[in-house]
């Protein structure tokens, strides 16, 4: 058995292209697991071929090739690109595509079971989609990092927010900030608030700042700067926009931020529904009160759910599912 992975890059500064591919893709190969980044070169070898968030005409015309060589195909979703109610020709091209694609392939995979319900209702495909979700890099926080309990040594109370700054199909990302102003406000009047957002538009963040009612500044997400801030943090914020994109994430922002064991307040998604004991989920008002008074309630939710995550939403266990997926994937199809 030979598979072949093909992503939309291979570049790992790509979160979607790192969580939904090279990082499972090198843990699986550490455990002898046979699966690469696919390889033209090697097209007739592989078993299974996963094209990940690839769907345009010229994959279309690959994934044809490679089943009428007698290969099994699947392709792996992230984000709900069916939903485009402001009618964005590109998302109309991306969704045709996307709905020619689905015939073509054996099987679909989505990183969460909201994104598989979706797809299910839309696409009707052949075989239910199998739901492999994303894992936690887990990356160490600086030795010097300060306790999420108390303020910081300047006495502030740090608010993070992260993420990516947007999607033109859907109300997401970094204007949601704007929905916490009343609470954000509130929180000033009992500590000295500072907000910090980490994401990849300074033009959209530089637009937002006047409109923000606490301190705040902006750093480009990195690895570095990620955990320099999580370092110093005592809150992490995640307002949420719901509609049918939103809806379809996965839960990695929440279980990112219980992993490094920092409170965290959000609204609610059907993927953040595991993690419902371990946050303030939709319950804002209560959330801040208990982050700004240091509570023991707070303490002790933060402090499971960072037990819990890493146990569950490690780079391992992640490996685990999608071989799962792979083999299920390979049992399902019709044989040669």
């Amino acid at each position: 058995m030979l598979i072949g992975w093909k992503p939309k890059s291979e570049d790992p500064a790509v979160a979607s292209v790192r969580f939904r591919c090279l990082t499972p893709l090198q843990d699986l190969q550490r455990q002898g697991f046979p699966v690469e980044l696919y390889r033209p070169e090697r097209a007739s070898q592989y078993d299974l071929v996963v094209f990940s968030k690839l769907y345009a005409r010229a994959e279309q015309e690959l994934a044809r090739e490679l089943k009428a060589g007698g290969a099994t195909l699947a392709l792996d979703l992230s984000d709900n690109h069916l939903y485009n109610p402001r009618g964005l020709g590109q998302y109309e091209t991306a969704a045709a595509d996307l709905r020619a694609m689905s015939k073509i392939v054996d099987q679909l995979i989505c990183c969460s079971s909201a994104l598989a319900g979706y797809m299910s209702a839309e696409l009707k495909p052949s075989a239910a989609p199998i739901v492999v979700g994303d894992a936690v890099e887990g990356h160490v926080l600086p030795a010097d990092a300060a306790s999420p309990f108390e303020p910081g040594p300047d006495g502030k109370f740090r608010i993070v927010w992260f993420g990516s700054h947007g999607s033109p199909n859907a109300e997401a990302g970094m204007t949601d900030l704007l929905r916490l102003r009343g609470r954000l406000e509130h929180a000033s009047r009992i500590r000295d608030c500072e907000l910090v957002v980490l994401s990849n538009s300074q033009d959209l963040y530089d637009e937002l700042a006047p409109q923000l009612p606490i301190p705040s500044r902006y750093r480009d997400w990195n690895e570095a700067s990620f955990m320099e801030e999580l370092a110093r943090a005592n809150l992490i914020v995640i307002p949420i926009t719901p509609n049918p994109f939103t809806k379809c994430k996965t839960n990695n922002r929440l279980a990112t931020a219980l992993w490094y064991g920092i409170p965290t307040l959000s609204d609610r998604i059907p993927a953040y529904d595991d993690l419902r004991e371990f946050a303030f989920l939709g319950a804002w008002d209560e959330g801040f009160d208990h982050a700004l008074s240091f509570s023991r309630e707070s303490r002790i939710r933060t402090e499971a759910g960072a037990a819990f995550v890493r146990s569950n939403f490690n780079t391992l266990n992640n490996a685990a599912d999608w071989r799962r997926a792979f083999k299920l994937t390979l049992d399902r199809a019709p044989k040669q």
